[in-house]
């Protein structure tokens, strides 16, 4: 975001994607490089180190919004659905949290697909996010 130069339009939002750490919300995607691919079982807790990365990342957007008088919508954000859904529910819900604590607006990438939280087979979503 540091180099990002906008026109002088007091309409326009900054729109950011977030998907760290990669190797948690990509793991055993069949499209990502085999490095990501073939990764399975890695857990997101919450842990204070992973919460410190979360911020840290946050902060840095909501610092050049705030310098910048735009203000930032997380247009996409999601864990694939190879990861456990405890942690990928912890991890939606942190994202979703920390990004309110910062004004920034959200969408979850997304509904009943690879990274969805809803089961369409089963009719139902995941209630923990």
């Amino acid at each position: 975001m540091a180099k990002l130069k906008l026109p002088e339009d007091a309409n326009l939002i900054v729109t950011v994607h977030y998907y760290s750490p990669f190797e948690f919300t990509h793991q055993g995607a069949e499209w990502a490089d085999a490095k990501v691919r073939d990764l399975k079982g890695i857990k997101w807790e919450g842990t204070d180190a992973e919460m410190a990365a979360l911020r840290k990342d946050l902060d840095t957007a909501a610092k050049w919004a705030k310098e910048n008088k735009r203000p930032v919508f997380l247009g996409e954000f999601g864990a694939y659905s190879k990861g456990d859904m405890d942690s990928r529910a912890k991890w939606t819900r942190a994202v979703a949290r920390e990004a309110e604590a910062r004004g920034f607006s959200w969408a979850y990438w997304e509904f009943g697909a690879g990274f969805g939280a809803y089961d369409r087979r089963r009719r139902n979503g995941a209630s923990r996010c």
